[in-house]
């Protein structure tokens, strides 16, 4: 074996590894986040129910948002740029872009929601009643256009993986699975249905599903191609 291929190698079980790490980041960020403050109130609650509701429940919801927009974001980021690196062994430049693009985007306006929900917290502790509602929209806003992100990197990634062979049949059937139940479940923030939340519920699931068996198979795939190399 030639010190170029045992390299290359080394370094492939090194990103597989990263990506694995951020995946349980993000994994544990959301799991744990989910827990840590009482259910937001609904996109058509009255300005000062929301001004209320952020005045008494401040450290907790900034608690959460730490852990759901802020550590999950970079988590985020960092799981893109290693799939993307995988991908890139079997797939063009062009295709690639895709899932690093919409990914990398969906991670920031996940980094956005962090600090707009640290903005909201001052407007809410101020007794802000106009500011406090304008922010808790745009956050929700912002959640919406994040899973459409996601469902654009996602349902890219799927196809690229397909096409290689490099995901198991069963992850790539919750890939395409996952791309349109994150578009509709996003719907949820925008409008309130308890159709729609139940769908959002169902895509988070199937989120964390799907980046803990990509981050698997990633990881699988560079050990056997290090221990056969």
């Amino acid at each position: 074996m030639s010190t170029t291929t045992t390299t290359d190698e080394l370094a492939g079980v090194s990103r597989s590894r990263a990506l694995a790490g951020a995946a349980i980041a993000y994994i544990a960020a959301w799991l744990i986040g989910l827990g840590t403050a009482p259910s937001a109130p609904s996109p058509d609650a009255a300005d000062a129910t929301i001004q209320r509701f952020y005045a008494d429940n401040g450290g907790a919801a900034l608690a959460q948002a730490t852990l759901v927009h802020g550590i999950a974001g970079i988590a985020l980021a960092f799981f893109v740029v290693g799939l993307a690196r995988h991908l890139a062994a079997t797939a063009t430049r062009q295709r690639t872009m895709v899932v690093l693009g919409a990914g990398l985007a969906a991670a920031t306006v996940s980094l956005m929601q962090y600090a707009m929900e640290m903005a909201l917290n001052r407007a809410a502790a101020n007794a802000d009643v106009f500011a406090s509602a304008t922010l808790f929209h745009a956050v929700n806003i912002a959640d919406t256009v994040k899973l459409v992100l996601l469902a654009i990197a996602i349902a890219t990634a799927t196809r690229l993986a397909g096409e290689a062979q490099t995901f198991p049949r069963w992850v790539r059937g919750v890939g395409y699975a996952l791309a349109p139940t994150l578009i509709i479940g996003g719907a949820a923030f925008v409008d309130t249905s308890d159709a729609l939340s139940a769908v959002l519920a169902a895509s988070l699931l199937l989120l964390l599903l799907w980046v803990a068996t990509v981050a698997v198979v990633v990881t699988r795939r560079a050990s056997v191609a290090d221990a056969t190399g």
